[in-house]
This record gives structure tokens, C-alpha cells and sequence, in this order.
């Protein structure tokens, strides 16, 4: 055979091979990619952050299977001098994974249906709460199994401010400041004085026929300090005794009058409006944490809800829709009051109430407001007295029978986190815009009182964001906010 032909026949069959093989590799479709958990939850994380906002801790810049609050913030910062028995980073990692499991499926749940269903699709996924649990899971095993580069990340999570540098700088805050400083001590001196006039007061001054009193379902359960069942950053592991704790600490209210807004109840959403009703009285709750004397304290949060903070004269700055009141209690882990204290839930008026046996040294520093603080007989069960319409604790006692007939009535005890997604049509809505404000929530005040840096003075907010100081920084969630404050 020549050698040509021979050529030709390979060439052919060179050729023939490489038609077939070409023709077999489009024949094949290829392979779909799943997309990652990192780009799952990222995914996730910025369309939540977008439409809802944070409903509970704070985000970690490209992290999104974790998130921190001020508390652990503490434990993050202190881990290079922490004592054999504090929590490891593995613990903290838990915990902050935990935090964001809790809020990317608060989110989820309150995200609108028809972008929820997009996401869904794109991605497909068909159970999005199991699939931010999972890759939640999954990317926090692969952090717990690098440490050194942990460490590295946790460090560079800055702690949360709540205070604008920048109004402060185009308010002038140096010198206006002085001129709030000098407002704020003449409105504690007027708060001092109605509070001892009330503590004289039989029925702190009210009205026996005008006056409403809150009393919370009865509750014989009680957990000894002995008992207390506690996790490696002292909170309470057991959600039973949370619940019993709350139950058996719940206050009575007493309040000036029972007029439209004076009655506590509940924010309810009426079309596009963040309406109030109050068929039921009910108090929320909600249990925070915090340190005192190198030990972790348990916070127990009350908080009344009311339709309205009314006009008291003609030019109100701080009149407006919702109001809402928070009266917490410090206890120890062997359940022993440190201290009271309160504010509204735009972070205004803290008041701090102590023990009669309580040490306590004011700090004193100009640059910074002085705290209002009473004097009072500590007990599990006590009676706040709050005033109409401005709805400020102007007394506190232990219970007791009261000598004059007022209306009696028992209230119902929430979870606060029920407020997180309220139904609202055919889905739920949280009762936070996606800056954490509660919506309609907005006081004349803001236009006057913004050059001390809180942002939108006024508002409602959420638990994390609460500034209490317009004369220094101060938050109700410091950690160490009463040793900060002179509680010994």
C-alpha cells in the first residue's frame, strides 16, 4: 500500500475520532454547581439586612454565620485575660452562631412573601430556616477548626457605638452640651421631688377612683438560687426557669388612670399602620445580661406598652404615637436584687433605683450626665407606681394590701419576642423598620436634640441600640453599667 494512502487513512481516521469525541462532549449537559453555604448565607444575610434590618444582635462584616451584642462583646474582648473557667472560643463561636441563627430567621420570617420566593427560587431552596441552620453550622465548624485566624477575626469586630461622631461635630457639641447638661439636672431635680412627694403619699398621690392596678397571673413556682442551672457565660441554660423566673418577679403596675392612654396592651398592625389595641392588658418580657463584681448578673425586663405619649400643652416635643416603659431588675446568681432601673423604650428618662442597703458612690464627671437614682425597699414582688400620661415610675414598693378600693385587674405576661413578628395580612411584620425604629414611632424632638449625637431622639427603638445619656455616652446595655454608675 503506499505511503500516501497510508497518511490519508490516518489523517481520516485521526479526524473521524476527534468529530466523535467532539460530537460525545456536547452530547453531555453540564454538571449544575450548588452554590456554597458562604454564598448561601451571605446571600441571605444581605437581602435580611436590606428589607428588615437586624431584629436581634449585631452582624460581623462578611460573616454572616455569626453575630455579637455587647455582652459577648466583653467575653471576645477578654479572652487573653480570661480565667480558666470563662468560655473558649469555641463556646463564643457557639454563642455567636446562635445569636445569628436566632435573628437570619426572625428576618426570614417577617421578609416579604414576594422577594422570599424569588430568593427561593434562584437559589432553590425549599426550607430556608433549616438551610440558614445548617450552613450556620457548617461555616462555624470550619472557624472553630482554625483558631489562630478565629482569634484574628473576632478581634477586628468593633464594639457597637450608637452614638453620631458627626452630629456632634455639626452641633457643636462642646458648648451645647453645657446648656443640656444644665436642662437635664433641673428635669432629675423636678423627677426627685414628685418621687419623694409620692413615697409620702398614700397610693403615691393617686386617685383612689381613678387609679388602675395590673396585677400578673398568680405564680407559686420558684427557683432556688441553689437550683439555677447556668451556662458558660453565666446565663440561664434552662428555659423553664426563665419562664418561672420572669413569672415569679413580674411587678404590679399602678397607674394614675385607667383613660384610653393609660391602659397597657399591645401594638397590632392595621393595614400599612402600626396600630395600638388594649382588649387585654398585657406586660412583655424579655431577659438580658450583664456584669457586676466579676460575675454575670440576670437582667429581668418588664416592659408596659401604651397607644400614645399625649400632648401635655400646646408645643410637646416629645408627644407621639406608641409609648412604651421598661423596668428591669438586676439579680445576682444567687438571685439577690443589685439593683432597679428603668427607661422608656426610646432610652429617655433612666432612672436607677436602689436598695436601701446597696453601697453606691455617684461617679462624678462632668463630661458625662449625673443619674438620677431613689432610694428603695428591695423585695421579690414590688408595686410600681406610674404617672398618667408621661408614664414615669414615680414610686416603687413592696407589695401589700392597699387601704383605698381601686379597679384590679390581672394582666397577662408576653415574650417580648412576639413583637418581632406581628401578623400582618397574609405574613408577619416586626414592629422595627429596617433601622430598628419602632414604626411611627417619630418625636418633634429629633430636629432639636440630635446635636448630642443619639440617633433619632425620640423613637422607639430596639433592645441593643438604647443610648440613655444625652451628656456623654452611656447605654442601658453596658455591661458594666452599674459598677460604671458607683454601684458597689
Amino acid at each position: 500500500m503506499p505511503k500516501r494512502y497510508k497518511a490519508n487513512c490516518l489523517v481520516a481516521n485521526l479526524s473521524a475520532l476527534l468529530t466523535a469525541m467532539v460530537l460525545q462532549a456536547c452530547s453531555i449537559s453540564p454538571q449544575k454547581v450548588e452554590p456554597s453555604c458562604e454564598v448561601i448565607l451571605s446571600s441571605v444575610d444581605t437581602l435580611l439586612h436590606e428589607h428588615v434590618g437586624s431584629l436581634k444582635g449585631e452582624r460581623v462584616h462578611n460573616q454572616a454565620s455569626l453575630r455579637h451584642n455587647r455582652f459577648i462583646h466583653f467575653f471576645i474582648g477578654n479572652q487573653d485575660l480570661a480565667e480558666p473557667s470563662a468560655p473558649t472560643q469555641s463556646q463564643l463561636i457557639d454563642y455567636m452562631g446562635e445569636l445569628a441563627e436566632q435573628g437570619l430567621k426572625a428576618e426570614w420570617k417577617t421578609l416579604d412573601v414576594d422577594i422570599a420566593n424569588k430568593w427561593k427560587a434562584e437559589y432553590q431552596i425549599t426550607q430556608p430556616e433549616q438551610t440558614i441552620e445548617q450552613c450556620i453550622n457548617e461555616l462555624n465548624q470550619q472557624l472553630q477548626g482554625h483558631s489562630r485566624q478565629t482569634a484574628e477575626l473576632l478581634a477586628t469586630i468593633p464594639i457597637d457605638n450608637d452614638y453620631s461622631a458627626t452630629a456632634k461635630v455639626f452641633g457643636l457639641y462642646p458648648l451645647s452640651s453645657k446648656v443640656f447638661a444644665s436642662a437635664i439636672e433641673k428635669e432629675q431635680q423636678h423627677l426627685a421631688e414628685g418621687w419623694l412627694a409620692a413615697s409620702r403619699s398614700s397610693l403615691s398621690g393617686f386617685t383612689a377612683k381613678q387609679a388602675a392596678l395590673y396585677l400578673p397571673e398568680p405564680s407559686l413556682a420558684k427557683v432556688n438560687a441553689t437550683d439555677l442551672q447556668l451556662d458558660a457565660f453565666g446565663q440561664l441554660a434552662s428555659k423553664q426557669q426563665q419562664v418561672t423566673l420572669l413569672k415569679w418577679y413580674a411587678p404590679q403596675w399602678l397607674v394614675e388612670n385607667n383613660t384610653a392612654d393609660n391602659v397597657p396592651g399591645v401594638p397590632v398592625w392595621q393595614k400599612q399602620q402600626l396600630a395600638f389595641e388594649h382588649s387585654k392588658p398585657l406586660s412583655f418580657s424579655h431577659i438580658t445580661y450583664a456584669r457586676h463584681n466579676n460575675q454575670t448578673t440576670i437582667q429581668l425586663n418588664y416592659i408596659l406598652w401604651f397607644k400614645q405619649r399625649p400632648k401635655l400643652s400646646s408645643v410637646d416635643w416629645v408627644a407621639g404615637e406608641h409609648d412604651a416603659l421598661i423596668f428591669r431588675i438586676h439579680l445576682t446568681n444567687k438571685l439577690e436584687v443589685i439593683a432597679y432601673d428603668s427607661i422608656h423604650l426610646c432610652g429617655c428618662w433612666y432612672t436607677l433605683m436602689l436598695p436601701q442597703q446597696r453601697s453606691y458612690h455617684a461617679i462624678q464627671d462632668s463630661k458625662v450626665e449625673s443619674v438620677l437614682m431613689h432610694r428603695v425597699n428591695a423585695a421579690d414582688k414590688v408595686r410600681i407606681s406610674i404617672s398618667a400620661d408621661a408614664h414615669q415610675i414615680i414610686d416603687l414598693q413592696p407589695t401589700g394590701d392597699i387601704a383605698e378600693v381601686v379597679a384590679k385587674t390581672t394582666y397577662t405576661l408576653q415574650p417580648w419576642q412576639s413583637l418581632l413578628a406581628l401578623e400582618k395580612g397574609q405574613g408577619y411584620k416586626s414592629i422595627y423598620d429596617s433601622n430598628g425604629y419602632v414604626w411611627g414611632s417619630e418625636r418633634f424632638e429629633r430636629w432639636f436634640f440630635w446635636p448630642m449625637g443619639v440617633k433619632q431622639p425620640g423613637s422607639l427603638r430596639r433592645f441593643g441600640d438604647h443610648a440613655i445619656s444625652f451628656v456623654g455616652e452611656r447605654y442601658f446595655d453596658q455591661v458594666h453599667l452599674l459598677e460604671d454608675l458607683g454601684v458597689q
